[in-house]
């Protein structure tokens, strides 16, 4: 009973284990340097899980997936906080050959390789 208690979080985290769920570091030669085991600090990894996208001090939740016919790629509005108030924006996420591109508005595009 008590080990079915303590496995019920991880059981519902990989139930709820999203297309981009991952690790993450620039696909330019620069991000050869970023350490792929810290997360949410200068040269650390870009993380995916269960639907929350961290990255350098920021962390976001991702709402209303809405899929991208045609192409392997989602749509989010993605909730967002860091050191000041909450913002919202939307954000869609596709897979790429080596990891996967996030374009915002003003088509901002950033290319993230997986880290492996």
């Amino acid at each position: 009973m008590l080990l079915s208690i303590l496995l019920l979080p991880l059981l519902s985290a990989a139930a709820e284990a999203g297309p981009y769920d991952g690790r993450y570091r620039p696909e330019q030669d620069s991000g050869d340097t970023w350490d792929c085991k810290s997360i949410g600090v200068d040269g650390g990894a870009i993380l995916i899980t269960s639907g929350t996208f961290f990255a350098v001090d920021t962390r976001c939740a991702l709402r209303d997936p809405v899929k991208v016919e045609g192409m392997e790629a989602t749509l989010y509005d993605a909730i967002c906080r860091a050191d000041a108030e909450p913002w919202q924006r939307r954000i869609m996420i596709m897979k790429t050959d080596t990891g996967i591109a996030v374009l915002q508005k003003g088509a901002h595009i950033s290319f993230l390789r997986r880290c492996e």
